[in-house]
């Protein structure tokens, strides 16, 4: 009889979060900032104060080089809305994050994510890790100088393609079962973005 209750418990448990996952499928995303971004130590946002590159502040990002270790740290604020009249929601996900269709970063959030029937909400979404591996790609290296050099000289710069792709994990009882694929939010970003 137990058995039979804790079955019927991780079926509603399961159908619950599927419906939940249905629902996140058809909200809408909008990358709104980006906070807190730091390369290797250094603020991003005081790096380039008033659009110009302070090169006093880069010595950290000259030792991640060095110790091949470019930690990047951020948070991302996506505005969800739900157009659905269920509540949309996931417990924990995998993400990657892309810029000009190379990936960036990627890690997990256990950080939950709800946003209920007809409602818009802001959702943080914390980043960290290694960007060693793409700065020491000398094309994009020379892309990420230019873009800096044009920020310096104070002339506005193009945007950025950016994407977040988001893997959602579904519960069922002690086990992990990953979303078949992603949940992807696709903008082009421009630097005012960032400096928010």
């Amino acid at each position: 009889m137990a058995l039979l209750i804790l079955i019927f418990m991780a079926g509603c448990g399961l159908n619950r979060q599927a419906k939940e996952l249905r629902a996140l499928e058809k909200c809408t995303y909008e990358l709104v900032s980006a906070d807190s971004v730091f390369l290797a130590g250094t603020d991003v946002g005081q790096l380039i104060e008033s659009r110009r590159v302070d090169v006093n502040r880069l010595p950290g990002v000259a030792l991640g080089f060095l110790s091949g270790n470019v930690p990047l740290s951020a948070v991302l604020n996506v505005q969800v809305t739900n157009p659905t009249g269920n509540l949309a929601g996931i417990g924990q996900f995998s993400y990657i994050i892309e810029v000009e269709g190379h990936p960036i970063v990627d890690g997990a959030s256990d950080l939950p994510v709800r946003v209920p029937a007809g409602e818009t909400v802001v959702v943080p979404v914390k980043l960290q890790g290694n960007v060693y591996a793409l700065l020491s790609n000398q094309e994009i290296l020379q892309r990420v100088i230019g873009y800096m050099q044009t920020l310096q000289s104070g002339a506005p710069a193009d945007p950025v393609d950016v994407a977040i792709k988001i893997k959602p994990t579904v519960a069922l009882g002690n086990t992990a079962i990953d979303y078949p694929g992603f949940i992807t939010i696709n903008r082009r970003v421009d630097p005012a973005t960032l400096l928010r």
